[in-house]
């Protein structure tokens, strides 16, 4: 992994000089659990719940006995010791593999507070390891996006992120737009001797700045897909195969099955993984009219699913006439579905339209290749370059906007415009990132992180 430069926030990233304390592993029992600790003090914790641990000699493991604060035995543990500047957070570093009891756990925590530690609060370490220059914000963001991953390219992209390929892509926009920057400055000084001001060198320039912006704000859509997963909804008149082909696609009996109409009333949903993407699959009620207020709202619902899905697989019962057949929004990706074909397999299914039958798995198999298609459409030439996080997209929108609206009739209000265009670029990074924006960051960590 690449090491990152400091980008002066120690201050407002570090959050104090405490020596902060926690479990780094996810609670409950286990056969071993992982305690963190972290900060100036770290030896001097470490010399009294675990006296035999040398932590000179760092970066292997010891095998030590972990003392309570009345210095009772709590467990024989395996410690390593991380001096500083060699650690995860670039501070002195300590971590303790204890049997995963919660109460040896809790105890040897208690132990290292009272040894003058402090809990750490979300995504704490990694926090630090910002402040000291170990990683940056993107870095940063792309491991706690690899530690959620659910899928192949989520842990893909978040491991190409961590690697800073994404980082360097935000580098090269910055120091583009700081050349630019620095032209239309040098030009209002050249102003003053009478040297005309080129704005066709300062329009092709801003140009390259707005391509390469536009570039990864192009990906943000696919990095949601990414990290959010695609919504594909079921829509279909009632008792039209809905729930049958749910079942089928998921791999499990997630929703009733019925040969009476109006059974499903509620949108039910389930998670898997397809072509590497998380996918959230949703059954939903069948649309058509009905008196019933119970069944009236199921369809809202199933409507109110479908205009926020990515996708929508229709179904009409195959030898029905089409009367009422649900539509999906302009450009919405939509895969037309003659179902039940089994029982009508005379009926002439026509383009859009194709034959599926759950029951004897016809067309199956080419739903399924459909569906690797439809959700892989976007991500499958992508490599680490993904602007995967919300924060990401909200810069590049305003980088791309700003330079858009920039006037290059005049070099004075074109600098006003690339100014703004690269303290959006410098957010990407963290050089001018809030409080507010770094806590927000940080406290979708887990503790331990």
């Amino acid at each position: 992994m690449e090491k990152a430069s400091s980008s002066g926030l120690s201050s407002a990233l570090a959050g104090g000089a405490d020596t902060i304390v926690a479990r780094s592993s996810p609670a409950g029992r286990g056969g071993l659990a992982v305690i963190r600790v972290s900060g100036g003090e770290t030896r001097r914790l470490a010399s009294v719940v675990c006296p035999e641990l040398d932590m000179d000699r760092g970066w292997r493991a010891a095998l030590v006995r972990l003392l309570d604060h009345d210095g009772g035995l709590i467990d024989r543990a395996v410690a390593l010791a991380y001096p500083a500047p060699r650690s995860y957070t670039g501070e002195d570093m300590l971590e303790i593999l204890v049997h995963g009891s919660s109460w040896v756990v809790r105890t040897t925590i208690e132990a290292l507070i009272a040894a003058g530690g402090r809990p750490a609060g979300p995504g704490e370490f990694t926090r630090r390891a910002v402040a000291n220059g170990k990683l940056d914000l993107v870095q940063a963001e792309a491991i706690n996006e690899l530690t959620r991953a659910d899928t192949a390219w989520q842990a893909r992209v978040a491991r190409a992120q961590l690697e800073g390929r994404l980082s360097r892509e935000f580098a090269r926009l910055k120091h583009d737009l700081t050349a630019l920057l620095a032209e239309l400055e040098a030009a209002l000084d050249f102003a003053q001797h009478e040297i005309p001001y080129d704005r066709e060198a300062g329009l092709q320039d801003r140009d390259r700045c707005l391509e390469q912006a536009a570039a990864l704000l192009a990906t943000a859509s696919a990095g949601q897909r990414i990290r959010d997963g695609v919504r594909i909804v079921i829509l279909g008149a009632p008792n039209s195969g809905k729930s049958t082909l749910f079942n089928l696609l998921v791999g499990a009996e997630k929703a009733i099955v019925s040969p009476h109409p109006g059974t499903t009333r509620d949108v039910v949903e389930a998670e898997l993984e397809v072509a590497g993407v998380r996918v959230i699959l949703q059954d939903t009620a069948g649309l058509g009219v009905t008196a019933d207020p119970v069944e009236r709202e199921g369809i809202r619902r199933a409507q109110g699913a479908a205009a926020d899905a990515d996708a929508v697989l229709v179904l009409w019962p195959a030898g029905q006439a089409f009367d009422a057949v649900p539509v999906s929004r302009a450009h919405q990706p939509t895969v037309k579905i003659r179902s039940k074909w089994d029982l009508a397999e005379d009926d002439v299914v026509s383009p859009p339209w194709r034959a599926v039958s759950c029951a004897t798995g016809a067309g199956v198999d080419e739903l399924r290749a459909t569906l690797v298609e439809l959700v892989s459409a976007d991500v499958a030439d992508l490599g680490g370059e993904v602007a995967i996080a919300e924060r990401h997209r909200l810069a590049l929108e305003a980088a791309v906007n700003e330079l858009n609206a920039a006037d290059f009739e005049l070099p004075e209000v074109a600098a006003e415009g690339v100014r703004a265009a690269l303290d959006a670029a410098r957010e990407l990074t963290g050089e001018v990132a809030t409080e507010d924006v770094l806590d927000r960051i940080f406290n979708a960590f887990c503790i331990g992180k």
